[in-house]
């Protein structure tokens, strides 16, 4: 139980540090790079707007010393309908199938994945089209920013 509300305060802290002036309601057809990235600053972190192998936007930044990145899917105009936070971690020895399912048993908000080389990713899809706020945007974000640490220690990194 005190892990439980140790958790929720530190949630809570996180939210309640950097939510925008007045919610926005994105357009149904999903959001831009440049409203995400914008999150991103309203946090003060930095932010490079790129594109991925298809094309697609693609968002670097990092937090804690950690890089990670935001993809951008099915997008059109502009506008793209899911979102993936993206963390992947390059370890001498790679990681076991069953420690990464460990993180998938366990955890909620995101899950673990393994390349070709064994290394781990921290992956959390978010479905941003149809009534999804610069809100709801921040409350991703934080959660994904304790995440990445939590990720990063039970890995060993």
């Amino acid at each position: 139980m005190k892990k439980l509300l140790a958790a929720a305060v530190a949630v809570s802290a996180v939210v309640c540090t950097a939510l925008p002036a007045a919610a926005y309601t994105y357009p149904a057809a999903g959001v831009s790079a440049q409203e995400v990235a914008s999150v991103l600053r309203a946090r003060k972190l930095p932010v490079e707007i790129t594109k991925d192998d298809a094309g697609d936007p693609m968002i670097k930044s990092s937090s804690d010393s950690l890089n990670w990145r935001i993809y951008f899917y099915d997008c059109t105009a502009g506008r793209c309908t899911s979102i993936q936070f993206s963390a992947g971690f390059d370890l001498d020895n790679g990681m076991t199938y069953s420690k990464c399912n460990e993180w998938n048993y366990t955890k909620r908000f995101s899950r673990c994945a393994l390349d070709d080389e064994m290394d781990p990713y921290a992956r959390y899809d978010i479905d941003v089209a149809k009534g999804y706020t610069s809100e709801s945007m921040d409350y991703a974000l934080a959660t994904w920013l304790l995440v990445v640490p939590t990720f990063s220690t039970f890995i060993g990194y």
